[in-house]
């Protein structure tokens, strides 16, 4: 995880227990630490060309600014066998960005243009020590040497100029956060914490991973960031991944005419959630980007020019308006949009799969007492995935309707939506995904007659009554009949807004 702070060498922090040390390093002073060693426990190196043309062009997109984080690395100085501490410092975690590093300074002195003797010397010095694994796989050495043809093929396009200036800021002005660890186990389970505590990684770590160095490189100050992490891990990790992976996203897809993809949101989807970018590589230039940079500008402003008045209940805090059409700001403000919608999604009672009663009767804050008739209709159908898919549906609409317009006749917006949801569930034995895609899409034709996405209807709708003003299909006898036997009959049965309505009253 980056952290913010100068790029420049710091003062080793010993932490109280001695048994960790915090520093900052520049990638020179890395790369130039003949202490450091690759153990043979460590996975081959599979870091390949797109990996480091990415990092190349991030490292090129940050060079305007000054400075540029590149993560943290973990090491083990433990003692040796005669009890004084080992010469020796294995790299428990980076070792992929470290030997990249080494690629990178190695591939930039074969490059004819660089004319700097003295950089192309720094450059050489550098790598000259470092030694790898013995392995007998060959990927390492295999990937080793395709990324380093790749360097050499980006670096030769450039001048001498861009490859000396390249060169020294990558030296001396990207670097690493150093945590020495004493201590094998405690490196270890802090090599789980970095990689979430040993499960599959979710996209949305890499989202964390992306907005959380964005945010970084605007210098926030350690107490900031950290606060902005510690909000993040208040909330299970299975519940933000079903809320994006679940919620957010296919309501981006649905409101854009667009099918779920087969697999669901993978990492090639985060694109969607990434936004305005700063800095002179960035996009906050463009027209489209303007509204939600201003939208920021005035809320940020409102609530330095009256602290006081919000502290002391005078005026009510302007909040920012966030709205799942519109780009985020990436950086913090992706951190604050999760936190506004992961509240918004609880107020709604949205259950994400997998969370234990006990999460859901401890969380907060609850879900909103008018919506509390039909959600226990919604709650009482039993587990299934078609259930669970016209769920999500449903939840989907009503987070969608509570997006564009608050909390304004929500209660009815939401039986209106239920009911339009779940006429697929009485009127299918079966449903798989598809069919739910094709209701949201265009209203599946075993639904209703009618073609209508309620998502893009929504996406561009001035009031509510968009809603109230639905052809919704009157249903049959047979409608209501399946609809009592799958205990749905409040919502399909005769004059069932009026009693549903008079139930929420008593």
């Amino acid at each position: 995880m980056p952290l913010s702070g100068p790029t420049q060498s710091s003062e080793p922090e010993t932490q109280p227990d001695s048994q960790l040390i915090a520093s900052i390093a520049t990638i020179a002073e890395l790369l130039q630490d003949v202490t450091l060693t690759i153990p043979s426990y460590q996975r081959p190196y599979r870091w390949d060309v797109e990996n480091v043309s990415q990092l190349i062009a991030d490292i090129q997109r940050f060079r305007p600014s000054g400075h540029y984080r590149l993560g943290t690395v973990i090491l083990y100085t433990g003692d040796g066998d005669d009890g004084t501490e080992t010469r020796r410092s294995e790299i428990v975690d980076g070792q992929q960005r470290y030997l990249t590093f080494a690629v990178i300074a190695h591939a930039i002195t074969e490059v004819p243009r660089l004319a700097d003797v003295k950089l192309a010397e720094r450059l050489r010095n550098a790598v000259q020590h470092i030694q790898l694994p013995g392995r007998r796989d060959g990927q390492t050495q295999l990937n080793l040497r395709r990324n380093f043809a790749q360097v050499r093929n980006v670096v030769t396009r450039w001048s001498g100029i861009e490859i000396e200036e390249f060169a020294r800021f990558f030296l001396d002005d990207c670097s690493v956060i150093v945590l020495k660890v004493a201590d094998l186990d405690a490196a270890f389970q802090m090599f789980d914490s970095q990689n979430t505590r040993g499960r599959a990684l979710y996209p949305t770590d890499l989202l964390k991973a992306y907005h959380l160095r964005e945010f970084s490189q605007t210098d926030p100050g350690t107490a900031r960031l950290l606060e902005v992490v510690k909000r993040w891990e208040s909330v299970p990790s299975a519940e933000i991944n079903h809320l994006i992976a679940a919620v957010l996203f296919p309501i981006k897809r649905w409101t854009s005419h667009q099918p779920l993809p087969r697999k669901g949101f993978s990492s090639d989807y985060i694109g969607l959630f990434k936004g305005v970018r700063q800095g002179t590589g960035g996009n906050g230039q463009f027209r489209w980007a303007r509204l939600p940079l201003l939208a920021q500008t005035a809320t940020d402003r409102f609530a330095a020019e009256n602290r006081a008045l919000i502290q002391h209940g005078v005026v009510d805090e302007l909040t920012y308006p966030f709205q799942l059409t519109q780009p985020v700001v990436d950086g913090e403000m992706f951190f604050a949009m999760v936190d506004h919608y992961v509240a918004e999604a609880r107020r709604i009672g949205i259950r994400w799969q997998g969370a234990s009663d006990k999460e859901l009767r401890t969380r907060a804050p609850s879900p909103s007492s008018e919506l509390a008739p039909l959600l226990e209709i919604l709650d009482d159908q039993p587990p299934g995935a078609g259930n669970r898919y016209v769920r999500e549906l449903f939840d989907c609409l009503l987070l969608a309707y509570v997006d564009r317009f608050g909390w304004h006749h929500t209660r009815e917006a939401a039986f209106a939506l239920a009911q339009h949801a779940y006429l697929l569930r009485i009127r299918m034995a079966r449903i798989a995904m598809p069919s739910v895609d094709t209701h949201a899409l265009e209203a599946h034709y075993r639904a209703s007659a009618v073609r209508v996405n309620l998502f893009s209807t929504l996406a561009y709708a001035l009031d509510p009554d968009v809603i109230f003003t639905l052809r919704i299909p009157r249903p049959s006898t047979d409608d209501e009949n399946n609809a009592a036997k799958r205990g749905l009959a409040p919502l399909f049965g005769p004059d069932e807004l009026a009693t549903w309505e008079a139930s929420v009253t008593q």
